[in-house]
């Protein structure tokens, strides 16, 4: 009898460790997906239909929130420095992959490519902001773009 307790209670122990405060998810109803190379997460703060914000999955840092919301946000988690606020359309696609759940595989693809191309026209203004963060540094991005698919082949060789 013991030995059980002491196991039990080693598990329990154990199961303590494992998760920390930044395991810890945000209140209201969130869903995350790969996007590139990130894990973006889109949340309903308040549970009203429409997505609130969005936020990297390792950083918890929100970087595309609804105006209306800002000021309830900022007590969820920290803004990135260059966060901007959510197009109406963004926030109608990001809304669509949190609530519909019927969707098909090839309409899901077809509701993420959509959010791609709306992330990308905000990219000028999130782009301004990094490089005002970073006067000393040139954007990678203004000196090789990221469609240019001969550079990666280039550097290779």
């Amino acid at each position: 009898m013991c030995r059980v307790l002491t196991v039990v209670s080693l598990v329990i122990w154990l199961a303590g460790c494992a998760s920390t405060p930044d395991d810890l998810r945000p209140p209201g109803k969130e869903h995350c997906e790969s996007f590139f190379i990130y894990v973006l997460c889109i949340s309903d703060f308040d549970v009203d239909g429409q997505v609130d914000y969005m936020y990297f999955d390792d950083t918890k840092e929100i970087f595309m929130y609804a105006d209306s919301m800002l000021s309830e946000l900022v007590d969820v988690m920290p803004l990135h420095a260059c966060a901007v606020p959510m197009r109406e359309n963004t926030r109608d696609l990001s809304s669509q992959l949190l609530y519909s759940d019927d969707l098909t595989l090839s309409a899901r693809l077809a509701v993420k490519a959509k959010l791609a191309v709306s992330y990308r026209a905000a990219q000028p203004a999130i782009n301004a902001c990094m490089a005002s963060l970073n006067p000393d540094e040139q954007s990678r991005e203004e000196e090789r773009p990221f469609d240019d698919d001969d550079d990666w082949l280039e550097e290779g060789q």
